[in-house]
């Protein structure tokens, strides 16, 4: 019964006693509508919570742009860059295969410098930027001590950055580019890696309370946008932290109002990206996903394995093609979470097809078999890569 159907009753009676009745007793059954009304609403929402995936605040994005594009997209993707490596004389960024990249750390390299003065050849090393991976490592601890899921990440452009180092070259020349003497990789300056990633300091405006222990006080802090995810930096003395209806609550020792180190993970925003595609390790939770994750052990299927490969954002541009055990191919996990792996076990050989060329091609392969290793922990995964027409036609 709706509040229009009351209406419509009352406008059909004629006589003045019936409708004054009438209105009376519908007057009880409007306040029965609107709290059935409400508690539906409020069931629904208190479903929505309890379906929703809880890491879904803790997903990583990735993403490069020029040092002059970050204030454009500053709302949700933040620099991870904290300045030069010591001795450097820049710091480059060389689109090309994870392969090729490796071969460029491995080895000297013939470089050509345009300065004001000219073109200058020099024969120099590229290194990885372990400051990146740095942050990186230190965000997956800070997830541990908060009691977060960590998820392998899927971060690809910073194993693209190198820093070049060069003894007999003056680090205090301007430098406006750099390239290879061959000309066969693309080399850019100027450049930095992005992330959903903020360091923020927030402090408690309200008075702490005590904790139930009567030894810690509770520190609930306005989070500034309530659908990002927060983590505590770990170096405070911080004893718990979980999410509350007021914010994001602290159990610590400290009795006064102070600030707090956090990291934001921003949630996904619909941005432009400046120079290459936005790269993330994003999970489609479709309802089979979430039946899958509560089940207690996994089915060896080829329809799983597939399952597992396209519930990832990574998967777009690739196709599994063939799943073959025994098999052994080149590209192996990146090996963040499961190094536990025995080398002596079965062999699982996941075959993929490039769709669309990408620089990127062994990472996402990288990613996925990492992702299914998880899964299948009794077999050691491994890919293989396909370019040019499907290798089954």
């Amino acid at each position: 019964m709706d509040e229009n159907f009351i209406y419509e009753r009352l406008k059909a009676l004629s006589g003045g006693l019936d409708r004054s009745m009438y209105r009376d007793i519908s007057k009880a059954f409007e306040e029965v509508v609107r709290y059935n009304e409400n508690a539906l609403n409020e069931l629904k929402q208190s479903l929505n919570k309890e379906l929703r995936d809880v890491s879904e605040r803790f997903y990583l994005y990735g993403a490069v742009a020029a040092e002059g594009d970050v204030p454009i997209v500053n709302d949700f993707l933040f620099s991870m860059d904290d300045g030069h490596a010591e001795g450097s004389i820049a710091t480059v960024f060389c689109p090309c295969s994870k392969s090729r990249m490796e071969e460029i750390f491995k080895n000297s390299q013939e470089l050509i410098v345009e300065t004001d003065e000219g073109d200058i050849p020099i024969t120099a090393r590229i290194r990885p930027c372990r400051r990146f991976q740095k942050k990186i490592q230190e965000l997956q601890n800070i997830f541990y001590e908060n009691g977060i899921f960590w998820r392998t990440p899927y971060l690809p452009y910073v194993d693209r950055f190198g820093d070049v180092f060069c003894r007999d070259f003056d680090p205090d020349t301007a430098i406006r580019s750099v390239r290879f003497q061959s000309g066969d990789i693309p080399v850019g300056i100027g450049l930095i890696p992005l992330w959903n990633v903020e360091p923020i300091s927030l402090k408690c405006t309200v008075f702490p309370v005590p904790a139930i222990d009567e030894r810690n006080f509770r520190h609930t802090l306005r989070l500034p946008f309530w659908q990002d995810g927060y983590v505590v930096r770990t170096e405070q003395p911080v004893k718990n932290v979980f999410m509350s209806d007021d914010g994001l609550e602290i159990i610590s020792e400290e009795k006064m109002q102070r600030d707090f180190d956090l990291y934001r993970i921003a949630v996904h925003r619909d941005i432009k990206v400046p120079h290459y595609p936005l790269t993330s390790n994003y999970r489609r939770m479709r309802h089979i996903d979430r039946q899958a994750d509560n089940a207690v052990c996994r089915i060896r299927t080829r329809a799983e394995i597939s399952r597992i490969v396209t519930s990832y954002e990574a998967s777009d541009g690739l196709e599994l093609v063939g799943i073959e055990e025994g098999g052994q191919g080149s590209i192996k996990g990146q090996g963040s979470r499961y190094q536990y792996v025995s080398e002596g076990r079965e062999g699982l050989l996941l075959r993929f097809h490039v769709k669309k060329n990408s620089f990127l091609a062994e990472d996402q392969v990288s990613f996925l078999v990492e992702e299914v290793q998880g899964c299948y922990p009794q077999f050691l995964v491994t890919g293989e890569l396909s370019f040019g027409e499907r290798p089954d036609t």
